[in-house]
């Protein structure tokens, strides 16, 4: 590793949180621990006028070293030696390597010679718990090659392979047009999550109609963190996708390779917009639930005042029967029917009265 470049320079991202992320909605990645076992990888050889084949480990070197060749090297669920072994091979900057064998971190672009280090952040999500995974996909990308390392599989995997080996311009296009391909693919897997989203959050709408319980207030602030949490891991990408087409970026700028890039920062804006969106309707979704609660506790009060309204009367008839005046046609049997036909006539009339005013009779649900 003594002949490896030991200097990296960051010209975006990578800085440190300001808040940090929720712990009960996301799980960030930890650092690949060691394990035995040769190089556990996939490397395909790219070459003019040749289908795309798979080559061995021992191969990449030779092969990157020739400007006729362009080598894709996977590494998943690597462990130090892994990386280490595919470093030594291609000459990958310490500093860099450094960085993609430790924990997650906000997405970068760090530049070391002719080789520069893009980490950015795969989500892997699980809706019925309301939590996402925050797992790191470091790109190693030089004049004739691309090292993706990833610690566990992207959900998008197949299709960059499909992508990746049928792509008749990657050859000539080299490694920033595959470098494009990943972050299409991994903006795509963002809209899926988004899609993912914007269903529960119709579900949530209609219920928030009728369910006012407290389980469903918790769902709904859990999935708000969650749509939250999305919207942060993919908005930490713009920083990195902008870097790419400035002008003072050497490795991806010209007229051929910098409209993909510039495609896939108006991607990421369209994606931005959708998860804010997102973030809108689940706070609709809540002013439903706050306007039902509202109007059941309205519904409580109507009833309640009712009921006192109609008690009043009745409670001062009966105050006035009982009193201890000896009046004998108060306390005689026509009296006590009087009384009781008061009652009934006075309690019939308010409820009269409040089915014309529109109090009773006529809820709407």
């Amino acid at each position: 590793m003594s002949n490896r470049d030991d200097r990296l320079q960051t010209v975006a991202g990578g800085e440190a949180e300001k808040t940090p992320l929720a712990p009960d909605v996301v799980e960030t990645e930890a650092a690949p621990v060691g394990r035995a076992g040769s190089v556990d990888l996939d490397a395909w050889l790219f070459r003019e006028d040749d289908e795309p084949r798979e080559v061995a480990f021992a191969e990449i070197a030779g092969l990157a070293a020739d400007d006729e060749d362009f080598v894709w090297v996977n590494l998943t669920d690597y462990g130090p030696d892994d990386l280490e072994a595919v470093a030594d091979e291609l000459a990958l900057p310490e500093a860099a390597v450094r960085i993609a064998l430790a924990g997650w971190e906000r997405p970068r672009v760090s530049i070391s010679g002719q080789c520069y280090l893009v980490s950015v952040t795969v989500p892997y999500s699980d809706p019925a718990e309301r939590r996402v995974v925050a797992s790191e996909l470091d790109l190693f990308v030089g004049r004739n090659y691309l090292v993706s390392a990833h610690k566990r599989p992207i959900p998008f995997a197949e299709s960059l392979l499909a992508r990746g080996t049928q792509n008749p311009a990657l050859l000539k296009l080299d490694s920033a047009f595959l470098l494009s391909i990943i972050i299409d693919e991994l903006l795509a897997h963002f809209g899926r999550l988004t899609e993912e989203v914007q269903d529960e959050i119709e579900a949530l709408e209609e219920r928030a109609l009728t369910d006012t319980s407290e389980a469903f207030l918790q769902d709904l602030l859990r999935l708000k963190r969650y749509v939250f949490a999305i919207y942060r891991l993919a908005g930490q990408h713009r920083p990195i996708i902008a870097a790419f087409i400035r002008p003072d970026f050497p490795f991806a700028g010209g007229e051929t390779i910098e409209p993909y890039f510039r495609d896939l920062s108006e991607r990421l804006a369209q994606l931005l917009d959708s998860l804010e969106a997102a973030k809108e309707a689940v706070n609709g979704a809540f002013d439903l639930y706050v306007s039902e609660v509202s109007r059941q506790a309205n519904d409580i009060m109507k009833v309640l005042t009712i009921v006192s309204t109609i008690l009043l009367p009745s409670t001062v008839i009966f105050s006035f029967y009982g009193t201890n005046f000896d009046l004998g046609v108060i306390t005689s049997a026509a009296g006590f029917v009087v009384m009781m036909l008061m009652i009934v006539a006075v309690t019939f009339g308010s409820v009269l009265l409040f089915h014309r005013w529109g109090w009773i009779g006529n809820r709407r649900r």
